[in-house]
């Protein structure tokens, strides 16, 4: 706890390992990803490995689709490079050792925190069949290790949406084992996630009462073009997503078809929500009063009251200079705080920037660093 209250980090991650891909099916065992590193690293600034998977390397430094994300010496060691460096122990990194990572809470102030995979599953593989094994492997794996301490362990499991029988059974999966949400990215592949192609997962998922967290991720493959360093990746391919995924939820009817959907958007920022509301509004307006050929399927209310629904959540970050404005607009109950550990824009006093601000009331810092993490993933 920090000054008395109950800190609920709503965005925290584990870094990818190849202990998570241990009971992946015989038949996809060869296909998983391998830890390469490279012997000429001059002018590499560091990022002297990779992850090799169907033909390519990720992440890159060059190139269509590069990003920063997790190399293997992230969680390896042995394996040279500026992020071995990262000030959380390897096995906090990639949760093989959940007592580190408990300590890590402890260090910090942070009660409970959930955990949230490599932004590198977004564009691990075009096959949705390896794509779906290698999500619920990845799941499996964070289901046992969170048991260590469920109350402060969570974890949101990955959604397989481009496979449509194994991402029923990942919903169920993950239910069962425990997953405080489900995780998609901005889009799946070139499809927005409220296709209607995907209904049928969306409908088992709503059936179990997990909410959905759409994360900071190169989900969507014509922007990979433009992301040909990673600071363009960074911005382009990985973060303009979130207006295609807030489409999807408020333009696209998900939140219309599935009245008890909660859904959050997390590490994209908050300050993107200024933008999207009044513009989409404007364009729901416009397509109301012309009619015909406007689509039919627009949605059903205003976009302010969905947004304001109680089912829509949004990280902040700490430092963030609009976040009272961001207030006014959505409201004090759907903003969230994450920890974003343990990746390198870490800080160890993320929560602390919150109560330090001088701009928000002891009940907005209180709903900002626990109640509304509760009112999306549920009590700790």
């Amino acid at each position: 706890m920090l000054e008395g209250i109950y800190i609920y980090d709503a965005d925290a991650h584990v870094m990818m390992s190849p202990r998570m891909w241990q009971d992946l099916p015989e038949t996809i065992w060869p296909r998983r990803p391998r830890p390469v590193q490279i012997e000429d690293p001059e002018g590499l600034g560091g990022w002297q490995s990779s992850w090799f998977v169907e033909g390519r390397l990720t992440p890159h430094l060059w190139g269509s689709g590069s990003q920063p994300a997790n190399t293997p010496a992230t969680t390896n060691s042995t394996f040279p490079g500026t992020d071995a460096s990262l000030p959380i122990e390897l096995g906090s990194r990639d949760l093989s050792q959940p007592e580190l990572r408990l300590r890590d809470l402890d260090r910090m102030g942070i009660d409970t925190t959930v955990l949230y995979p490599s932004t590198l599953y977004a564009t691990m593989t075009d096959d949705p069949e390896l794509e779906a094994h290698l999500f619920r492997a990845y799941n499996r794996y964070m289901g046992a290790s969170c048991r260590a301490n469920p109350k402060r362990l969570k974890w949101a499991g990955l959604l397989p949406l481009r496979h449509a029988g194994e991402g029923r059974q990942a919903v169920v999966e993950m239910k069962e084992l425990g997953a405080s949400a489900a995780v998609v990215f901005g889009t799946a592949g070139d499809r927005l996630i409220s296709d209607p192609f995907f209904s049928p997962i969306f409908d088992e998922l709503t059936r179990t009462g997990l909410p959905l967290s759409i994360h900071f991720g190169m989900s969507y493959p014509p922007l990979r073009e433009h992301s040909r360093t990673m600071f363009s990746g960074q911005f382009i391919g990985m973060t303009l997503p979130v207006f295609l995924g807030f489409y999807a939820a408020i333009g696209g009817g998900l939140l219309d078809r599935y009245p008890s959907l909660k859904i959050a958007f997390l590490e994209f920022g908050s300050e993107w929500i200024l933008y999207a509301v009044p513009r989409m509004e404007l364009f729901r307006k416009m397509a109301r009063r012309r009619g015909a050929p406007w689509p039919s399927d627009m949605p059903q209310k205003e976009i302010l009251d969905y947004v304001r629904s109680g089912r829509l959540f949004i990280t902040c970050e700490g430092e963030d200079a609009l976040l009272p404005q961001e207030i006014e607009l959505v409201g004090e109950d759907h903003l969230l705080f994450a920890s974003d550990m343990p990746h390198p824009e870490l800080r160890d006093n993320a929560a602390g920037e919150i109560l330090e601000r001088g701009d928000l009331s002891s009940g907005q810092k209180r709903k900002i660093l626990c109640d509304n993490a509760i009112g999306f993933y549920g009590a700790a």
